[in-house]
């Protein structure tokens, strides 16, 4: 059952969620407002998707040359 609990948390949707929360409630000094969060959370997800696409086209182009 722990070994579940790790795979989710190590999945990047729930690091970017994480980061987001922390960020979050840094920011508002206590208790981060939830709409605030999930909005920073996807903005952060899809950050980090694009950079992984980036580093993904690099390596292909790097590859075909």
């Amino acid at each position: 059952m722990t070994a579940d609990y790790d795979e989710i948390l190590d999945g990047l949707f729930h690091a970017c969620a994480w980061a987001a929360y922390v960020d979050q409630a840094a920011l508002q000094h206590g208790r981060p407002d939830s709409v605030a969060t999930r909005q920073r959370a996807y903005r952060y997800y899809e950050d980090a998707l694009a950079e992984k696409n980036r580093r993904k086209t690099r390596q292909l182009e790097q590859g075909e040359d």
